[in-house]
């Protein structure tokens, strides 16, 4: 990137080189010469010092609820004993959701030193939150260009994951737990059953680490994991079928559906808590992008389910059919809890064969506008004739749910 030194070296060469013409002297073919010089030798020293500079970001805490301030450190380290760095720092704003178009700043790095700073920002949307439009660029030594220096993807900016909030409406606590009580859905294993064990085997993909049998992964030299009898496994497993949200064209549109994406994992981490209150085992599957699956059975285990929520990246990884294709369980005392944002022939489709291996789906379709509802109340008729549970919950209106 030029800079407004540079037009002035051409305004000084273009004045010498007409002064030459009309004036034959052997200084100022010198001086034109070394005008000429000037911006060569300034961009390969510029290019030689920029590898001098080191870029460290550490997060000030890895997990924050949203609403609060998320934190880095960077720190600016110039190794070079000859020249002072002058950065200029670009912040993309579209990717920390505020109005400004960018966030600019310079900064003056002595010799054989270093400078931090400080970069906040409050997160409005759950989710794994992090700087991936930052750019820093480098002056060269006479300040004629500015050399592109490190990018978001090579300084490696760690995450900072925004925490679902709990919804705390009464109303709806107790829909769920009128429903647990009544035996709509089945109770939690006990502990007894808990500590039954049906056999070992090596550690797969999508195995949560609770279940490490440690002393013989120890002597095995292999992850081993215990298996429980799937008879009494009597669990709740949540699926979430979230709205992709890309943030390169970040718009009303994209905010609808970040906003829409908060409400589904609030209404999701409090429908965790509701099932643990009531001694149900919850089993949560997400995809991030490997396939995650963790599972609690006491309510102080709620933090690690509400943090696996926190992971959940805002691309779809894999598409949510195929997730429902993977949803074998085969038992008749489980219930299957879905959270999704759209409904259509597909999803009915798959929802009807699988509502055959189960013993109870409830299905939470979370929308924003009545024209959403009224788009999919086809679907909502079937999918009750199926002896599926849906429930309509509105993230912009209160929801009244029916004893």
């Amino acid at each position: 990137m030029f800079r407004l030194r540079f037009v002035f070296w051409l305004i000084a060469v273009t004045a010498t080189f007409i002064g030459n013409q009309l004036i034959e002297h052997k200084f100022i073919m010198i001086l034109m010469l070394f005008l000429l010089s000037l911006p060569i030798f300034s961009l390969l020293y510029g290019l030689l010092i920029r590898k001098k500079l080191i870029v460290k970001v550490v997060p000030e805490t890895e997990f924050i609820e949203r609403g609060q301030t998320a934190c880095w450190y960077v720190r600016f380290s110039n190794l070079s004993k000859l020249q002072t760095m002058v950065l200029r720092i670009v912040i993309k704003a579209n990717t920390l959701h505020i109005d400004q178009e960018q966030i600019k700043s310079i900064l003056f790095i002595s010799q054989n030193s270093y400078q931090d700073i400080r970069l906040t920002t409050v997160p409005a949307f759950s989710g794994p939150f992090t700087v991936d439009g930052l750019s820093i660029t480098i002056n060269d030594i006479f300040g004629f260009f500015r050399l592109k220096s490190f990018s978001a993807n090579q300084i490696n900016f760690p995450n900072i994951y925004v925490l679902p909030l709990e919804d705390n409406s009464e109303n709806y606590h107790e829909y769920l737990s009128n429903q647990l009580a009544a035996g709509e859905f089945p109770a939690g294993k006990s502990q007894t059953l808990q500590d039954e064990i049906d056999r070992l085997r090596s550690m797969e993909n999508g195995d949560s680490i609770k279940h490490i049998h440690w002393k013989l992964s120890a002597r095995m030299q292999e992850w081993m994991v215990k298996e429980y009898d799937k008879e009494d496994d009597r669990t709740v497993t949540i699926l979430l079928n979230l709205p992709e949200v890309f943030f390169k064209t970040y718009n009303k549109e994209s905010n609808r559906l970040l906003h829409l994406r908060n409400y589904m994992l609030d209404h999701t981490y409090s429908a965790i808590k509701i099932f643990l209150s009531r001694e149900a085992t919850v089993r949560l599957k997400t995809y991030q992008p490997e396939l995650m699956v963790e599972e609690a059975i006491h309510m102080n285990e709620s933090d690690l389910l509400r943090k696996q929520l926190s992971f959940i990246p805002f691309r779809l990884v894999v598409p949510f059919s195929e997730q429902l294709y993977d949803e074998k369980l085969g038992n008749e005392q489980n219930i299957l809890y879905i959270v999704t944002h759209e409904i259509d022939h597909s999803l009915v489709a798959n929802l009807r064969a699988l509502r055959t291996s189960i013993g109870s789906l409830h299905l939470v379709f979370a929308i924003d506008q009545d024209t959403t509802l009224e788009n999919a109340r086809e679907h909502i008729e079937r999918l009750s004739s199926f002896n599926i549970n849906v429930e309509i919950a509105h993230s912009r209106k209160v929801n009244i749910y029916a004893e």
